[in-house]
């Protein structure tokens, strides 16, 4: 087997049903489908049943549900492919050539585990669509180091991947708000070397329940799981100006202004000397004047090169 198909599936038919109608178009033949499904009720089961004589699925109900990212691991443990790609129950494929394209591509470069596309955001609500590509400079930064990850996600959500099936490739069950970022540094730091397709192979379906929305700017979630990355990857990412500068931007957003502001109830890992440092120069400028970009951005690079160096 070539290719494992890995949906953790939890309570969208409607959408599950576009993303298997996206796997019937595909001309590539070699894979499985593994669909491991959290959902309280039959409704998944019952789209599943509709594609079983059109798709070579492998379905299994968890009982009880395992949650995410558990279910993500759930599905890989179950595969048996060469090659891993995930595909969240809302997200879909562009093309009828994109399980093909992304499998050549980690055939052509044996030396590689990692291979991610361009993508195009769907927005559900309004019907906006948004084409995303990673430019040769993010590229450089993913090349260099993959903690610039910290600077801003620039591969993506999972469903734009693929990756070999190796054991140590599984996601983070500590984290939901850096999950993603989590496990393609996690990859990188095994093995550096990836391919990137710029070609729109996946299209990602964003909508109003997203985990994303659920966390963004949530003090609660963002402030121990970005210091508990920060932990696995070493204080020491913070002596890479990019990383120093997303700390920067948030503790500036969430309105950090004291080292009280980051004693959350999830918190379990210590804040470094040189965030603590951050957030007593920060209270020196007043919210407003911090948050005009061009201020803040030339602050964030003095206080970079005047930082206690972790």
């Amino acid at each position: 087997m070539k290719v494992s198909v890995c949906i953790p599936a939890y309570k969208n038919p409607a959408f599950l049903q576009r993303a298997l109608q996206s796997l019937v178009l595909q001309q590539f033949s070699n894979w499985e489908l593994i669909i491991t499904d959290d959902s309280p009720d039959d409704s998944v089961q019952a789209v599943v049943q509709e594609y079983n004589d059109r798709l070579p699925i492998r379905y299994f109900k968890n009982t009880p549900a395992h949650g995410m990212p558990a279910n993500w691991n759930t599905a890989y443990d179950k595969a048996t492919g060469e090659y891993i790609k995930i595909l969240h129950d809302d997200d879909w494929l562009e093309t009828p050539l994109a399980l093909q394209k992304m499998a050549d591509a980690l055939d052509a470069h044996p030396d590689c585990d990692f291979v991610f596309s361009a993508y195009r955001n769907q927005f559900l609500a309004t019907g906006r669509t948004q084409d995303v590509h990673c430019s040769a400079f993010h590229q450089k930064l993913l090349q260099e180091d993959p903690v610039n990850l910290f600077q801003t996600n620039f591969i993506g959500p999972p469903s734009v991947i693929m990756h070999r099936n190796r054991p140590p490739y599984r996601y983070d069950l500590r984290t939901r708000w850096v999950v993603d970022i989590d496990f393609y540094m996690e990859v990188l730091r095994n093995n550096p070397r990836f391919v990137y397709i710029d070609e729109i192979l996946v299209n990602v379906g964003i909508g109003e329940e997203q985990i994303t929305q659920d966390c963004f700017r949530n003090r609660e979630v963002e402030i121990p799981e970005n210091y508990y990355l920060l932990q696995k990857r070493g204080v020491k990412a913070l002596n890479n100006i990019y990383v120093y500068d997303f700390f920067w931007r948030n503790l500036r957003n969430l309105e950090i202004r004291s080292a009280a502001d980051l004693q959350v109830s999830r918190l379990a890992v210590p804040i470094p000397p040189t965030v603590l440092q951050m957030v007593r120069r920060q209270r020196w400028l007043p919210l407003p004047v911090l948050r005009m970009g061009v201020v803040s951005k030339i602050y964030m690079t003095l206080s970079y090169f005047f930082r206690k160096r972790a």
